[in-house]
């Protein structure tokens, strides 16, 4: 599932706001039992932003209007243009109610541009658009699933409506974020090919959560079933997240065949935020330090200082066991914990995991030190160590008009790519370059990061373009981002 809109919203939910409208937007795509593919988009419309009037029947309705258009190369390819109805209030007093809405479009496999104008109807205030890139891909004669649908809750039906799929009433969730006042994890997803890849030979769906960070499942959120094949096999789960802690995660979708290869995978970030849940290591407690690198570590600052290096690479709730336990000023359980961690990285030789981190340390407390901060904990240090050597950094230190900037390229990030990160820096001598944008999952997105950098000369207000560059003379942003070199 893909999520968008306008402005920030936690890290990747961005939601539309347009003079007091709010909605929020994401799509996934899916693929017919022919094998052609669409595209769901998901709407809710907070029913508090919109502007109601009374019917001829007496109650008071609000009404959006929207605008959908799929281009390629400049043709329009789908369109739709069409109203969204409140339901009833019935009267001004009654608490509105949000709404939801669920479309459908057909769309061959390639890259199309999607532009979104949304309005309230009742209100003249201007339309809302926003612009994005939409990738269809084209399905493949092996095994393959679905973009991953989340949802907010779902129940059996045999009534067949733009809701309905695979004999399920679904209600789609369209945020990637969890708040703490939402315990279940729900999501929908369709497995595709079994059938002509495996013929009768039954496979098995392993669906679990493990942190963003690292590559190892959470054992208490993890589900096995054996499936038989089929040309489409649709996927409804849900997990309770009520213990799980507040950080970033990825959802993983796994088809394995009987001798446990992996043939199919899929992967989705979201994001959980749950500050009364505590994170614990109980499992730590077992490991003996004795005649380890971790043990020979008997100075506790040292140990204080090698625990606080592990901080950009950390999970959330690492991290805060990590300072709890720091502390507390234990040095024996700083001492497993510090074992544990690197295990968890590489079970099979931790020392060397940590002595390859240990150099990159160094290096980034030489490259990246500002005045203020050891370089490991500034945003640069922080991305070197979290994601290793940008594959092409463009530094900009004498532009006219800005603030010296970097623009940092990777090829490929953890299974995303081309993704970017824009540092800046009010004073280059102090060398206190903060991250203001990226487009990789889980970072800070501010998509006017322009107008941060080029605030030395422009001071823009109520900015209705937030991906344009300012027009500010000798500037080369846009080309460096786009054009990295």
């Amino acid at each position: 599932m893909r999520v968008f809109a306008l402005l920030i919203f936690m890290l990747l939910n961005l939601n539309i706001y347009a003079a007091g409208l709010k909605a929020y937007m994401s799509y996934a795509s899916f693929y017919t039992p022919e094998g052609k593919s669409y595209l769901e988009t998901y709407l809710t419309v907070k029913g508090s932003s919109i502007k109601y009037v009374k019917g001829e029947d007496g109650k008071w309705y609000g009404k959006i209007d929207i605008q959908i258009i799929f281009s390629k190369n400049d043709s329009v390819v789908n369109f739709n243009k069409y109203e969204l109805k409140s339901p009833p209030r019935k009267d001004t007093l009654t608490p509105p109610l949000n709404f939801l809405d669920v479309q459908r479009y057909g769309l061959s496999p390639g890259e199309y541009k999607m532009n979104l104008k949304i309005s309230d109807a009742n209100s003249d205030k201007d339309p809302f658009k926003v612009n994005t890139m939409v990738t269809i891909k084209k399905l493949p004669d092996s095994i393959a699933f679905s973009d991953v649908e989340f949802v907010a809750n779902y129940e059996k039906s045999d009534n067949e409506s733009i809701l309905t799929k695979s004999g399920y009433k679904i209600i789609p969730y369209v945020f990637n974020y969890y708040p703490e006042d939402v315990n279940n994890l729900s999501f929908y997803a369709e497995i595709y090919n079994t059938e002509k890849v495996l013929n009768n030979e039954s496979y098995a769906l392993f669906t679990y959560i493990r942190p963003y960070e690292i590559d190892k499942k959470l054992d208490d959120y993890f589900q096995y079933k054996r499936m038989n094949p089929s040309v489409v096999q649709p996927v409804l789960k849900t997990f309770d997240i009520s213990k799980l802690p507040t950080g970033n995660y990825l959802l993983i979708l796994e088809v394995r065949n009987k001798k446990n290869d992996v043939l199919a995978t899929k992967s989705t970030f979201f994001q959980r935020f749950n500050p009364n849940v505590n994170f614990n290591l109980p499992s730590l407690l077992a490991f003996n330090t004795d005649n380890t690198f971790a043990g020979k570590i008997n100075n506790m600052d040292t140990l204080a200082q090698y625990i606080r290096f592990t901080f950009p690479i950390s999970t959330d709730f690492e991290k805060k066991y990590a300072e709890s336990l720091i502390k507390d000023g234990d040095i024996e359980t700083m001492k497993k914990y510090f074992l544990n961690f690197w295990i968890t990285r590489d079970k099979n030789n931790p020392e060397k995991a940590w002595d390859d981190y240990k150099k990159l340390v160094d290096y980034a407390n030489k490259k990246f030190k500002s005045v203020s901060r050891p370089g490991f904990l500034t945003d640069r240090g922080r991305v070197f160590l979290q994601y290793g050597q940008p594959d092409v950094v463009s530094q900009h230190y004498n532009e006219p008009a800005a603030y010296p900037y970097e623009i940092w390229h990777y090829y490929n990030l953890k299974g995303q790519r081309n993704k970017k990160f824009v540092f800046y820096s009010r004073d280059i001598v102090t060398n206190d370059f903060v991250l203001i944008h990226s487009d990789a999952l889980g970072e800070l997105s501010n998509y006017q990061w322009q107008y941060i950098v080029y605030k030395r000369v422009l001071y823009p207000v109520n900015v209705a373009d937030k991906v344009n560059q300012p027009d500010a003379w000798g500037n080369e942003s846009s080309d460096y981002y786009y054009h990295p070199r």
